[in-house]
């Protein structure tokens, strides 16, 4: 901590015109982005920042908050203030997860709960448009970014395009992309949910947490069914995009 406070003396040290609260949420931007600080991480108390800038805390506090619009930080009364984790996801990109965070710097994981063929129940095989009695993949996994948890997937397939689940580790538009499935068309239901106590203590939020609940459908070019999903995002932490 001491490192990084020394840091951004020396960036106040240079001469600029802009306000100090703005010259404050520059410097900390920086850090964020440079790594410095990494996801989760508090930043110092403001009176510390005060108290070692020779700022008053009337300019920490409007730098902090010039932050946290940009979805940089958050802010909690009595926890303090911690470089925020960010998505942004596209709904109209064919990349799944995986991509679409390992392009934003960040790193990806899975945390495994199931992965097994079962007996389809009967709303999930007329999802997946099979016989009632059909045995389908079942998919459950907690994504993580850089280590932190921040969706709960559950996902079903036809086990003719995924035979043996315990196969797939990583990606699974990749390991379908290696052998020549393309999801085509793909269609979403998007609700908010209020957490359970369970995917609140899987996803690491309080419980009656907002949550953004995606049933996600895909298809491939001849109309089969690939997948059918739900989605639980920490509505904290994704921010969607949709192009018409």
């Amino acid at each position: 901590m001491n490192d990084f406070i020394a840091l951004l003396r020396q960036q106040f040290s240079q001469a600029a015109a802009a306000p100090r609260y703005i010259q404050l949420a520059n410097s900390l931007e920086i850090a964020i982005k440079q790594r410095v600080l990494g996801v989760g991480d508090f930043l110092p108390p403001e009176r510390m920042l005060a108290e070692a800038l020779d700022l008053s805390r009337v300019t920490v506090s409007k730098a902090m908050r010039l932050l946290e619009e940009k979805a940089l930080v958050s802010r909690q009364q009595g926890i303090g203030t911690r470089v925020a984790m960010h998505i942004g996801y596209s709904l109209n990109q064919d990349n799944g997860f995986t991509a679409q965070v390992l392009r934003s710097g960040s790193s990806v994981s899975n945390q495994w709960l199931l992965r097994s063929c079962i007996k389809a129940p009967c709303e999930v095989a007329k999802a997946l448009e099979l016989a009632s009695d059909s045995i389908v993949v079942k998919l459950r996994r907690l994504r993580l970014m850089d280590g932190n948890p921040v969706s709960l997937e559950t996902t079903y397939i036809p086990t003719r395009f995924l035979p043996d689940p315990e196969e797939l580790e990583h990606s699974l538009y990749a390991l379908w992309k290696s052998r020549g499935i393309v999801p085509e068309g793909r269609h979403f239901l998007l609700k908010a949910v209020a957490s359970s106590d369970e995917n609140a203590s899987l996803l690491n939020v309080q419980s009656g947490t907002p949550l953004l609940r995606i049933v996600q459908t895909s298809r491939n070019a001849q109309g089969e069914v690939l997948e059918f999903s739900e989605t639980l995002c920490r509505s904290d932490v994704y921010e969607f995009e949709v192009k018409s």
